[in-house]
């Protein structure tokens, strides 16, 4: 009896610990963390083309949001050298724009140019975008990522509270661990 009370007891821990969540499209298994950030939640859109969300969230606020999808396109090249993921990513930032005409957010202000990163080591490059959301009662510095993978855009959309120091080094370092893990790199 208390062999089954012991199992019992470790199911119910087990089952509240936070696990990871593997996505089958990319073929890749998400960590509960991935470095300060943990694992929010997945959330799978009703049309297969849109995709998922897997979500993070850390103090501040500071939120680490991965899209894995395909828009419908049999052929997604990887990375971010081809036409395909540089007209995505305007497409992308054009929505960006968009959320203050539609109310989502008061402005919209857009930081410098787009740009293609230059990170050293293993796992994929990004184009990305900084900007500012201006949601009335705070200011959010955020900034969206894309690469290609697997036949899919990857987007990732990061944000923290503007002028929170702490904040942005916890999204660097989770776009460094999140490369790591798309790149399937073995440190």
């Amino acid at each position: 009896m208390h062999r089954y009370l012991f199992s019992f007891a470790l199911f119910c821990i087990a089952g509240n610990a936070v696990a990871s969540v593997h996505e089958n499209s990319v073929n890749i298994t998400f960590p509960d963390k991935v470095a300060t950030l943990t694992f929010s939640e997945k959330k799978e859109f009703p049309k297969k083309e849109l995709g998922v969300n897997i979500r993070y969230l850390g103090s501040g606020p500071v939120v680490g949001s991965i899209y894995i999808y395909n828009s419908g396109l049999s052929q997604i090249p990887t990375g971010v050298g081809s036409p395909i993921i540089h007209q995505h990513f305007i497409q992308v930032i054009n929505e960006v724009k968009q959320l203050a005409t539609t109310g989502q957010v008061k402005a919209v202000n857009l930081a410098g140019g787009s740009t293609i990163s230059n990170f050293k080591g293993c796992g994929p490059q990004f184009m990305w975008r900084a900007y500012e959301l201006d949601m009335g009662d705070k200011v959010l510095s955020s900034y969206t990522y894309l690469t290609g993978l697997n036949n899919n855009f990857v987007k990732l959309r990061l944000s923290h509270l503007k002028g929170d120091t702490q904040g942005k080094r916890e999204l660097e370092q989770f776009v460094e661990e999140l490369r790591k893990l798309l790149g399937n790199c073995k440190d």
